[in-house]
């Protein structure tokens, strides 16, 4: 069945000719927050008329996963407030969607929706899926993220009818290069004829030439300059004191024109007592970076280098009890608690800085923005943090080496206000309880 609703949809798209005319595709976009958790965002493509969102219904009898409420206001036809807390017995795709984007500042309508109803709901039982398709006019190039408001939360005879409103979701929409000026070209200066040299007559044997006597010089090759050369620069430190320290920063290219994303790692030293480095660039593209140093948490960067020097310090924090850091790069699937593959990394430099210092004990902290539920997003920080201590004690690290304690929404680091403040306030530290 699945296959011939594809297949369907793909016959539309050929017919309208809107398949052909696709410019970017962002296929399983990363987005921030969702009303309702039984549908997803397959796929988002941009043509020059339509910004087109392939969805995916699939009732699993799970609770939506917050009441949201929106960072500006959203105009509504018969007012109300915008949340819900039980599961959608149907569904449909409301006429009035809209995508906006900067914090309202534009807003896009719905040009039409495939596969699902647009005013009466359609009951979906449990297990059921259904794949649609929306419509809306096109979002201006350069804004890469955008929130969809399909409706507010209302309340039927029978059941109450959560809405598929999203917020973030990360596109690939870059902005319109400026042309090139046209140039007019010129007209070239007329060459004045070359002078001949004189001949001088011979009046003596010996005397006076035959030939032209100003001999024309080889003409040189014109030397091309050099090309600029690139070098990631900077300094290692400690984060406590400031004071600069010798590490080795480890380098390597994981994209770019020139790169297959399996080159083997390099690194060089800082210096002694500037702990300045410097990595020169032969191939421009995207490096990952990593400095480490005995008796400090090591620290990963990913840079990009094109035509200028790349300058990037590196503050390391000491491994002594007391110490704090923020795990940058742990990523889990919306509203859920599940480890995202991009996290391995770094859990895995943890787990061997823990290796190499088998007294050392920590306390992993779990943290969420204020959108929601209190309790639930304790419960969700706390289990966030407990998915962590089971990937690392599956790396050979003893449980009893590890706390765990969530803290929800209660200590955000910023004022949770927009879209890209509450990221930040997601996050998992890690406190040394012992070194």
């Amino acid at each position: 069945m699945n296959r011939l609703l594809s297949l369907s949809l793909l016959l539309m798209l050929l017919a309208t000719g809107v398949y052909a005319q696709v410019q970017y595709t962002t296929e399983s976009p990363r987005v921030d927050d969702v009303n309702d958790p039984d549908v997803t965002i397959k796929r988002v493509e941009l043509t020059e008329q339509y910004t087109i969102i392939y969805m995916k219904f699939e009732k699993v009898g799970s609770k939506p996963s917050q009441n949201r409420q929106w960072p500006f206001p959203i105009p509504l036809p018969n007012g109300g407030s915008l949340g819900g807390n039980t599961d959608p017995d149907n569904i449909g795709f409301q006429s009035s969607s809209r995508l906006y984007v900067n914090q309202g500042e534009r807003s896009y309508k719905l040009i039409r929706a495939e596969n699902i109803p647009s005013e009466m709901r359609r009951q979906v039982p449990p297990g059921q899926r259904v794949d649609f398709v929306a419509y809306f006019e096109r979002i201006d190039p350069g804004y890469t993220t955008f929130d969809l408001f399909e409706c507010k939360d209302y309340q039927t005879k029978t059941s109450k009818v959560v809405c598929f409103n999203f917020w973030g979701v990360h596109i690939i929409n870059p902005k319109k290069k400026e042309p090139y000026a046209q140039r007019t070209p010129k007209t070239p200066a007329p060459v004045p004829p070359k002078e001949q040299p004189r001949y001088t007559p011979r009046t003596k044997p010996g005397v006076g030439t035959d030939t032209p006597t100003d001999t024309p010089k080889p003409s040189q090759p014109e030397e091309k300059p050099a090309p600029t050369a690139v070098a990631i620069n900077g300094v290692t430190r400690s984060a406590k004191t400031k004071e600069p320290i010798v590490a080795t920063v480890t380098y390597r290219l994981i994209s770019g024109a020139e790169a297959a994303g399996d080159d083997p790692a390099d690194s060089v030293e800082s210096v002694s007592p500037t702990g300045k480095y410097r990595i020169p660039i032969e191939r421009r593209g995207v490096y990952a970076v990593t400095a480490s140093a005995k008796g400090y948490f090591s620290q990963s960067d990913t840079l990009a280098t094109n035509r200028v020097d790349v300058a990037r310090d590196f503050n390391l924090v000491p491994i002594e009890a007391g110490a704090k850091i923020t795990l940058k790069n742990i990523y889990f699937n919306v509203s859920k608690f599940d480890l995202m593959p991009e996290s391995y990394p770094e859990l895995d430099r943890l787990a061997g800085v823990m290796q190499s210092n088998p007294s050392m004990s920590i306390k992993l902290e779990g943290h969420t923005d204020t959108v929601g539920d209190f309790d639930s997003n304790v419960e969700l920080s706390r289990n966030r943090v407990n998915e962590v201590k089971r990937y690392l004690v599956s790396k050979g690290i003893s449980a009893s080496r590890i706390e765990t304690i969530g803290y929800g929404p209660s200590r955000p680091i910023n004022t949770n206000k927009s879209l890209k403040e509450r990221p930040e306030n997601r996050r998992v530290e890690m406190v040394i309880v012992k070194a």
